[in-house]
């Protein structure tokens, strides 16, 4: 029996190893797949789909929403 290699996939978001059981998602954006590994990754590619799928560097696509989830002013506790 002749078994034939299979494809290997890295999770968009992050770059982990999202190969057969490995995946936990694939997410479509205009008509192309997009392999995730973990809900934390589907998570963050839902937020800027149109930015991971165009092929933005993936730690900037990061940066900047971990930037719009920081508080925007000081919290004071009085």
């Amino acid at each position: 029996m002749n078994e034939s290699p299979q494809h290997e996939e890295t999770c968009t978001v992050c770059g982990n190893e999202a190969t057969g059981g490995r995946r936990f998602s694939r997410i479509y954006q205009g008509g192309r797949p997009f392999a995730l590994c973990c809900p934390m990754c589907v998570d963050l590619f839902q937020r800027a789909p149109a930015r991971f799928a165009g092929g933005e560097r993936p730690q900037r696509v990061i940066e900047d929403l971990i930037a719009d989830l920081k508080w925007k002013t000081p919290v004071r506790w009085e």
